[in-house]
């Protein structure tokens, strides 16, 4: 049952994104997309001609296979519906980080200015969120007991329903969403949408790539935004309402997801562009308010 719904999930991927960009085009004021553009655009890349440049090695040809098969993994060994995992969550962060370095490995073999310069970007902000990321997983671990799987610590979560459990989670949600932003290179943190190298990363790795590559890394990158929000589900919104039956529960989530979409897409639409220098300012706010977390549950 779970493969289904794992397969059914990879099917609404491509809705998912066409439902975030109409949120900001309705926001905008601009025309709607079709709720198959997505589709279009994939099949059209992958119908393009491939062209290796003489430069290259067999990085180039591996690096957008494998980090596909990262953000799969990362995907499915995340809970889709309420069910029981046995995954380590530092584990399941480590296989993310693989994703990163073979992505900058991408933009390095393409041997131009533009990938050296944000590959050396992409390092940077990976810098600055990884300590937020190291310390909320080190939370959640001692919230838990020193649990290391998910299913224990969603459970403690969702079992000690209390004002401070409240205030705990509250900001664990504004973590986990920022860590979203940062890690999908999305607004304020980058802008997905633009064509202009000096203000954008991830795309800017992406300037050298061929069509069918860059089909499959396009790919990749919207399954780590859901992933991404299957996670901020199963750690603070894993409530299922008294729901039992599994279809129920599926459509439920389809549902959080839509949610959280639409709330990343009016964040970004009332958001400007952040500038590089000032990402160390809010994940180092981010990091004291997690310290002040921790310590407070020590006090208490």
């Amino acid at each position: 049952m779970y493969i289904l719904f794992f397969v059914i999930t990879l099917f609404l991927i491509p809705i998912f994104d066409v439902f975030l960009k109409n949120i900001k085009n309705v926001l905008n004021g601009r025309k709607r997309l079709s709720c198959f553009r997505t589709y279009y655009d994939l099949i059209k890349l992958f119908k393009k001609s491939n062209f290796k440049s003489e430069f290259t090695s067999f990085i180039s040809f591996l690096a957008p296979l494998v980090i596909l098969m990262i953000s799969l993994t990362f995907l499915f060994l995340i809970p889709i519906v309420n069910i029981d995992v046995n995954i380590n969550i530092i584990v399941l962060f480590h296989i993310l980080g693989l994703g990163s370095v073979f992505l900058m490995l991408y933009a390095l073999d393409n041997a131009t200015y533009f990938g050296w310069l944000w590959a050396s970007r992409e390092s940077f902000v990976i810098a600055i969120v990884e300590p937020v990321t190291i310390l909320l997983i080190l939370s959640f671990v001692v919230l838990a007991w020193w649990n290391m799987d998910l299913a224990s610590i969603s459970k403690f979560l969702h079992w000690n329903e209390s004002f401070i459990m409240g205030f705990f989670l509250f900001v664990f949600w504004i973590n986990i969403f920022a860590i979203l932003l940062a890690e999908n290179k999305r607004f304020p943190f980058d802008n997905p949408s633009t064509h202009l190298e000096l203000t954008m990363i991830h795309e800017a790795m992406l300037l050298e790539t061929t069509w069918p590559k860059l089909a499959i890394l396009e790919i990749s990158s919207k399954i780590n935004l859901i992933a991404f929000a299957n996670l901020l589900i199963f750690f603070v919104w894993n409530n299922v309402y008294g729901l039992t039956n599994s279809f129920e529960i599926y459509g439920l989530y389809v549902l959080k997801v839509l949610v959280i979409l639409a709330f990343v897409a009016m964040f970004e639409v009332f958001i400007t562009k952040m500038r590089l220098f000032k990402y160390q300012n809010v994940f180092g706010f981010l990091l004291i308010l997690e310290l002040i977390t921790i310590s407070f549950y020590f006090l208490k």
